[in-house]
């Protein structure tokens, strides 16, 4: 009865639950209470039909499609491959390389055939009227959705010792002769005093009683089937007590599962996945679910020298215990799978999900059964590096092993990622992920000079023309330095090479007239003459230049390298339509982004990359984030593919896509006053009339940019003093105002004193193709060229010209004052002179003058620009005044009225910039003056007549 029940859950796996707790204590020989596992293994029914088969698995599959989560690593995380729940990978077989085990073992079978009797089908109980079901089937049939809890598993009949079996005592549970239940585990000091089985021996016997070659089995092969059949059948009953509670883990249904190992691995040679891994007879990047059988911890003193910190004395590495139910493998984990085990969402049980995994150690391959080969050691044979970017936590009903590439063909035969926020920085490489274009910005050059005597680096990004022009310069200094080599190389090479020249050719060349010299010759010295002329017309070729790159190596100070590479703004393509559970984590998600960058980027990645296209990307690097954009990196040899099937407007819509919409100077002017965190958010497409080119210095420009709204923008850009153009406007003087389109302009900090929004020229801003544009662009054009347009753009140039605010109401804190200084004085005279307001009378025009503080430093810088101005009189002695101490704290007061008076004589038209800060009370704001400058009377003429 018990050997039928068993026959009806095939497919051992192994489930994390978390509901056996608050229960039980814990007994000191079993693990942790709260991470009770189950497990479950294959012994699939004779008579089980395919039709019912995948008709089962249909209906479990779409069950499943529904159980999603945003997380990678929680429990029951939806991947794209918790649809492989019962997949046989029986296409996967290979040779072996010569394992003992395997040696003939067809040939064998065929000499000796199996007789299988009536008593031993009898034994086992196995009905031939049983279909194969899945565990998540059994489960919903029978509406045990819930993990039970200790005392409810003991109520069910659950025994005490099955409740702590783990995969560490697994292989010392003994089992009782008289009803084949678990009894005790060996070396308890309360064992029971009966008679028990369980040994190999035992094992051994039977399987050799039930017709099995005892030549193919080894006691190490019993002990290591046992250990994990035990473990996966307490489990199964800990995960269904009320069906199976005290009926499933049996001494009979134990070596029924090992009868039926026996079958598949040794006669009929299938290994499973862990044992090819082992073997290296596949490779270990190969996607496959695999679960946790232990936490393995080593702990290292640490060196002299070391973090010596209290509690820091030694260091503990952690690693994970994997089994695909028959072998296991010690994995290495990166650090964001570490602090995952730390943090408990990886526990003993947890089936974990990976792909692009790296076996490490040992070059050849070794067999799980060898005697030097075991997984709880710190010097293993063999590893499996796995990472967290190529992992996942797989549901507790997926089916152990390797995953069938027909669940994995749509999409890219691995892992795929779905959300950028499923990376991290620190979890290695992306296995498969499919991204949308949202910004391709233009090719970058990196520029690394070497100094050859320090070994110094010096890193520079330049454009496409800029790496022209360095490229051409480099060429030509290679060109002058080659020439002022040749011809000493060219007379040493000579020299060396007619050492070894024939005598008839040195005669020749020795004579007055090696032409007649050369025609008294026989046929015979002729062709040795001109078999060596041409002999060595090669070899002085091939000396020259080799001397020549040898001179240049020696008095090169350095060497220049360059790579070319292209950013991408991309984000996740969204795949399916979005439903209401998971809407809110859908709207987190569409809104992060990620900055690509492809190093030595091929015709072929350029011409794919195109703004709003899907592109399908394997194993991409990834980096810390920077600016607020998590870090891509790509080569020119990334496997990168588009989508058999073109995405739908909709789909680009729900993965965040929108369109490159040039920004009016209105949002831009908001977007300056309220900066955006992150750099891609302050990054805009503009297009506008260039009102005036200003020079600030020789690495500095300014344009200023203005449309119909009447607001204005400050675009500034650094670059070489060669550049005479460095907004791409041709002739700069002749083609103004004109209209421009630039793309990937940065939004800066708004410019209090001049009241307009300021604009950075990035590495990667350009001018924007005309065809993207072409409409909004002749709609300004025709704006520009109007009676409006025009009287516009002068009054903007000359408020820009005259320092006057080009967007300032009355109200505005910033403010800025045309006028004369009549005079200084202290606010307090009984105060310190070194923190004492010092105020300025300005007289604007107005019928009361104009009272504001005046810092200190400011002073002589007025009493400077005064000096300057063609409009100081004879009669004023400048430079006395300025050599007098003035400025000093303890003579300022009784000084004021000779700066007063210098300042009426001298009748420079000053352009003061004001701040008025918010008081409190009844106090009055008074305006505090934060630069001064030389007015421009042109400017302010044309300004005051256009007003007029």
């Amino acid at each position: 009865k018990n050997a039928g029940v068993g026959s009806q859950h095939p497919e051992l796996d192994v489930e994390r639950t978390d509901a056996i707790r608050k229960s039980e204590p814990c007994v000191s020989d079993c693990e942790n209470v709260e991470h009770v596992n189950v497990v479950t293994d294959t012994k699939c029914s004779p008579t089980a039909t395919p039709g019912s088969l995948a008709q089962n698995d249909n209906v479990d599959r779409r069950r499943k499609t529904t159980n999603l989560s945003a997380s990678p690593h929680e429990t029951n995380t939806y991947t794209p491959l918790h649809e492989m729940t019962n997949i046989a990978h029986d296409s996967l077989q290979s040779v072996m390389k010569s394992k003992r085990l395997f040696e003939n073992t067809l040939t064998e079978r065929k000499k000796t055939p199996v007789k299988t009797t009536a008593s031993v089908t009898d034994s086992l109980s196995v009905s031939p009227n049983y279909s194969k079901v899945t565990l998540s089937q059994f489960a919903a049939k029978h509406f045990a959705t819930r993990v039970s809890s200790w005392a409810n598993c003991i109520e069910h009949g659950v025994k005490d010792v099955t409740m702590r079996v783990t995969s560490t005592n697994a292989i010392k549970l003994r089992f009782s002769k008289d009803d084949e239940l678990p009894s005790y585990f060996l070396g308890q000091r309360d064992a029971p005093k009966c008679s028990h089985v369980g040994k190999s021996t035992d094992m051994s016997e039977w399987l050799s009683g039930q017709g099995c070659d005892s030549t193919l089995f080894t006691g190490k092969w019993i002990q290591n089937h046992y250990r994990w059949i035990v473990w996966k059948l307490a489990a199964m009953e800990r995960r269904f007590p009320e069906q199976l509670g005290g009926r499933y883990l049996t001494y009979r249904h134990v070596l029924s599962q090992m009868k039926g190992r026996y079958e598949k691995e040794l006669r009929s040679a299938k290994r499973p996945a862990v044992r090819k891994l082992l073997n290296r007879d596949v490779s270990a990047g190969m996607p496959m679910i695999l679960c946790v059988s232990q936490i393995l911890r080593f702990k290292s003193k640490l060196p002299k020298g070391g973090d010596q910190r209290v509690g820091k004395n030694s260091v503990e590495e952690v690693r994970l215990e994997l089994t695909d139910g028959w072998y296991a493998v010690s994995a290495i984990m990166d650090s964001t799978l570490t602090n995952l085990v730390e943090q408990g969402k990886i526990t003993p049980g947890s089936k974990i999900l990976i792909c692009n995994a790296q076996l490490v150690g040992s070059d050849d391959g070794v067999d799980p059964l060898d005697d030097d080969y075991y997984t709880d050691r710190r010097q293993a044979p063999l590893f499996l590096k796995i990472t967290a970017n190529n992992s996942r936590v797989a549901t507790w009903d997926a089916k152990l092993g390797f995953v069938h590439p027909k669940y994995t063909a749509h999409q890219g035969g691995s892992l795929l990622v779905k959300s950028l926020c499923d990376i991290f920085p620190d979890g290695g490489s992306v296995p498969v992920i499919d991204l949308v274009v949202c910004k391709k910005y233009p090719q970058i050059y990196l520029e690394k000079i070497i100094d050859n005597e320090n070994q110094n680096v010096v890193s520079n990004h330049l454009t496409e023309g800029e790496e022209a022009a360095r490229q051409s310069q480099h060429d030509m200094n290679h060109q002058r330095a080659s020439e002022k080599f040749a011809d000493t190389a060219r007379k040493e090479c000579s020299e060396e090479v007619d050492e070894d020249a024939p005598t008839h050719w040195k005669e020749m060349e020795a004579s007055h007239s090696p032409q007649e010299h050369y025609e008294k010759l026989g046929v015979t010295e002729k062709n040795i003459v001109d078999d060596w002329t041409k002999k060595r017309l090669v070899l002085l070729q091939s000396m020259i230049s080799k001397s020549i790159e040898d001179s240049l190596k020696d008095h090169s100070s350095s060497e220049r390298k360059s790579v070319p590479y292209i950013k991408v703004l991309v984000k996740a393509f969204c795949h399916s339509k979005q439903t209401a559970r998971n809407l809110d984590h859908h709207a987190r998600t569409q809104k992060i982004s990620a900055e690509l960058t492809i190093w030595r980027v091929s015709e072929e990645q350029l011409r794919l990359l195109k703004e709003g296209t899907v592109v399908r990307m394997k194993n991409l690097g990834v980096k810390s984030d920077r600016d607020g954009l998590l870090q891509l990196s790509a080569k020119s040899d990334t496997q990168m593919e588009p989508l058999s099937s073109e995405p739908t407007q909709y789909q680009l819509i729900q993965s965040g896509y929108e369109e490159r919409c040039p920004r009016s100077l209105i949002r831009i002017n908001l977007m300056s006053k309220k900066m955006e965190p992150t750099r891609a958010k302050r990054e805009v497409d503009v297009i506008a009339c260039v009102i005036k080119i200003q020079h600030q210095g020789d690495n500095t420009s300014a344009a200023y940019l203005a449309d119909e709204s009447g607001f204005v923008m400050k675009l500034e850009r650094n670059h070489s003093s060669q550049n005479n153009d460095p907004f791409h406007l041709g002739n700069v003087e002749a083609s103004l105002p004109a209209v421009v389109a630039f793309c990937n302009i940065q939004v800066a900090s708004f410019d209090t004193t001049e009241q307009c929004a300021r604009g950075s020229w990035s590495i990667s801003s350009c001018k924007a193709p005309r065809h993207l544009t072409q409409s909004r662009c002749e709609e300004l054009q025709a704006w520009c060229n109007s009676f409006s347009g025009v009287e516009h753009c002068r009054t903007v140039l000359d408020r820009i010209n005259a320092g006057i605010p080009i967007c300032a109401g009355p109200f505005n804190r910033y403010r800025v004052c045309i006028g004369y200084v009549l005079g200084f004085d202290v606010h307090d005279t009984n105060s310190d002179p070194i923190t004492s307001a010092m105020n300025v009378v300005i007289d604007y025009g107005e019928e009361f003058p104009l009272t504001a503080r005046f810092p200190l430093h400011l002073l002589p810088q007025a009493l400077r620009l005064s000096q300057n101005n063609s409009a100081t009189r004879d009669d004023v002695d400048g430079p006395s005044i300025v050599q007098r101490n003035l400025f000093s704290h303890a003579n300022l007061h009784s000084n004021l009225s000779i700066l007063g008076e210098y300042f009426q004589n001298n009748q420079t038209l000053f352009h003061f910039s004001l701040e008025t800060t918010s008081c409190y009370g009844d106090a009055v704001p008074m305006p505090e003056v934060t630069k001064i400058s030389i007015a421009t009377t042109d400017a302010l003429s044309r300004l005051h007549l256009t007003r007029g």
